[in-house]
């Protein structure tokens, strides 16, 4: 096998061994997890399984008291207790991550304009008229309607559904390989909910984007994924292709 065939044979991201303590109280027992370039993965599990916290861990977003132990690789890069700069240049640039509320994740006093305006300047390097012209085009790749109007709106005049649409746009702003959407749609009605998910199966086709879904919603998970993982207990107890887990789990 040559070199450039065993490259792209890679993973985009590997996790090996990621173990994460609270205060000597263990919150992740050994994950193992890999990402490959433009794949689909979900991954699903009761509340408080760990799900949000090995993504968390591996990008450098626990607080200071967390203990994490293993490794985290972007193309073989090691992230794990890597620099501050080396993990500014990944976060929304290389790896982008949707938090679950954007309610709390949307500053309430800045306009989203500039907010995501801030994603596209520190990522991408624009300024100026540049950056209000990009912020459009993204509230209009992800659906917001009379989006030069809604650059200058703050987060509280929006509905739900329109700030996560946001908070995708947003994420999208670095044109990240990998985007970790964490319970993308757990405050939307069942439409919207339908829409946003089409809207990131779009983008995905689109932009050739690695995608980690997390989720509950085990029908949201069959629709969109390629690959499934299931936690329990801090663990990854299961790893199937999407048809191969509903067809018949273990």
């Amino acid at each position: 096998m040559s070199a450039a065939a065993g490259e792209a044979d890679a993973p985009l991201v590997a996790i090996r061994d990621l173990a994460v303590a609270f205060d000597g109280v263990k919150a992740l027992h050994g994950t193992d997890l890999t990402v490959g370039r433009g794949e689909a993965v979900g991954l699903v599990g009761e509340s408080g399984c760990g799900k949000s916290v090995t993504w968390l861990a591996a990008l450098g977003l626990l607080p200071s008291k967390a203990q994490v132990t293993g490794s985290v690789t972007l193309e073989g890069r090691e992230l794990l207790h890597a620099a501050p700069a080396t993990l500014d240049t990944v976060r929304g640039g290389r790896i982008a991550m949707i938090f679950q509320d954007p309610a709390s994740a949307l500053n309430p006093v800045i306009r989203l304009g500039k907010q995501v305006g801030e994603a596209l300047a520190l990522h991408r390097g624009l300024s100026g008229s540049a950056i209000r012209a990009e912020a459009k085009r993204l509230f209009d790749l992800v659906g917001i309607p009379d989006s030069q109007r809604r650059l200058d709106a703050f987060p509280h005049e929006l509905s739900g559904g329109q700030n996560q649409r946001v908070m995708i746009a947003m994420a999208l702003a670095g044109e990240p390989d990998l985007l970790v959407a964490d319970e993308p749609t757990t405050a939307l009605d069942a439409t919207i909910q339908a829409q946003i998910l089409e809207l990131l199966t779009t983008i995905r086709r689109e932009t050739g984007m690695a995608l980690v879904l997390i989720s509950h919603d085990l029908g949201v998970i069959s629709e969109t994924c390629d690959r499934v993982c299931v936690m329990y207990a801090g663990r990854i107890i299961e790893t199937a292709r999407s048809e191969e887990l509903f067809a018949q789990p273990l």
